[in-house]
């Protein structure tokens, strides 16, 4: 198997460790926050105005419209610099949250500030920070990127615990002004620590795929159809984790322990899934991880009520949440080099967005037309094991010219 993987991050980390430092830090930051918190803020906004779940949840089709960008702020990144852009990013994704946080009650004002920070902060997210760790760890890249995107589950683990007495006093715009502030703070902290800077790259790193060659191959659309399935899973059932929770017999104090309990678990699997990437057959390793989480989503099905089957579907749950990030991340670069990185990986978060949308609108659609979210969870089983399937079967590249990194 070559070099011990673990001996193999300590010498590369040695040199490597800002960029980790502040990718971890404005992932953890940056616009992945709001994913596992959607439901606290969901369900706040659903009690003071009276809205549906439908209507609320239709503000997902921020996603699809971000999608459209997400090639767009790729391509930026991989020219004017992680630093740059993220950086910009996130001062504007702040002041949109500030905004949201004065809506009244028009859906409309909803509808523009979700749009607005989706599409606004994205470039606060993988598509730009997993850029430097994935140039400056090469043998372990795997374990690297997923140190850095735990980020995004060490502010998953907080802020439910920081949030939920605010909310469960409708301060709900108080707690749009703690992420506005949560924001602003990492993405400034992320600049000062990352060296790499993205732009320019090294000779060795210019090696592999442009976007416009990648897009052509079978590899591309195969990964593409794999995020699709496993984002639309595990995203559709958080985005209505809380009241899923609540459906399932679950008091009120439990669904915030659950909340961070799903984004913990992101902690342990996500370490232990990075190191397995770099050490055995990466495409085996994500098709294993993606199982278990579909096991996760059984449980909450065999006997609603007991808060240790809620537990424990919630822990199996976040050994999949964010794995798109990871996998994602890792073949990308596996698959395609990095060359043209970012612009790659936005293309490929086209799918990520789309399940995100099309997961979302799932849960809520069927509830509202069933009274259930049983339904939803049996199509979030099937399409978890979708994903399994297409990870491990995931077609190898045909090399451009020059060997890919």
């Amino acid at each position: 198997m070559g070099e011990n993987p673990i001996s193999t991050f300590e010498r590369e980390l040695k040199s490597g460790w800002p960029d980790l430092c502040g990718a971890t830090i404005g992932l953890a930051c940056g616009v992945g926050l709001y994913t596992p918190i959607s439901s606290m803020f969901f369900r706040a906004l659903e009690i003071e105005f009276h809205w549906s779940k439908t209507a609320i949840v239709i503000a997902l089709v921020a996603l699809p419209i971000t999608a459209v960008f997400l090639p767009v702020a790729g391509r930026l990144t991989d020219r004017f610099g992680v630093r740059a852009v993220a950086g910009t990013s996130a001062a504007l994704m702040a002041g949109i949250f500030l905004a949201l946080s004065a809506i009244g009650g028009s859906l409309v004002e909803f509808y523009a500030g979700f749009i607005a920070f989706n599409v606004l902060g994205c470039a606060t997210g993988p598509i730009s920070y997993t850029r430097p760790v994935a140039q400056r760890f090469v043998a372990s890249r795997g374990t690297a990127v997923a140190i850095a995107l735990s980020g995004i589950a060490i502010s998953g683990v907080i802020l439910p615990v920081l949030l939920g007495p605010i909310l469960a006093h409708g301060s709900w715009r108080a707690g749009y002004r703690l992420i506005a502030a949560v924001v602003l703070v990492g993405g400034v902290a992320a600049a000062l620590l990352i060296r790499s800077s993205g732009r320019g790259p090294a000779r060795q790193d210019m090696q592999g795929f442009t976007r416009s060659q990648a897009v052509k191959t079978g590899a591309f659309w195969w990964l593409g159809a794999a995020i699709f399935a496993v984002s639309a899973a595990s995203v559709g059932f958080v985005s209505q984790l809380q009241t899923i929770a609540l459906e399932f017999g679950v008091s009120m104090r439990q669904t915030t322990i659950l909340l961070s309990v799903v984004s913990l678990s992101v902690l342990p699997s996500r370490l232990i899934s990075g190191w397995a990437l770099d050490a055995f057959r990466p495409e085996r390793v994500a098709a294993a991880f993606l199982l278990l989480s579909s096991v996760g989503l059984a449980l909450w099905l065999a006997s609603p009520g007991p808060f240790a089957y809620a537990l424990a579907g919630s822990i199996l749950l976040g050994v999949s949440l964010g794995s798109e990030h990871a996998f994602m991340s890792f073949f990308c670069a596996k698959r395609f080099g990095l060359r043209a990185y970012s612009a790659i990986f936005g293309a490929l978060a086209v799918f990520l967005y789309l399940g995100m949308a099309a997961g979302g609108l799932l849960f809520a659609m069927v509830h509202d037309r069933t009274a259930s979210y049983a339904g939803a969870i049996y199509a979030s089983i099937a399409l978890m094991i979708l994903s399994a399937v297409l990870f491990f079967k995931l077609p190898r590249t045909s090399v451009p010219p020059g060997p890919i990194s």
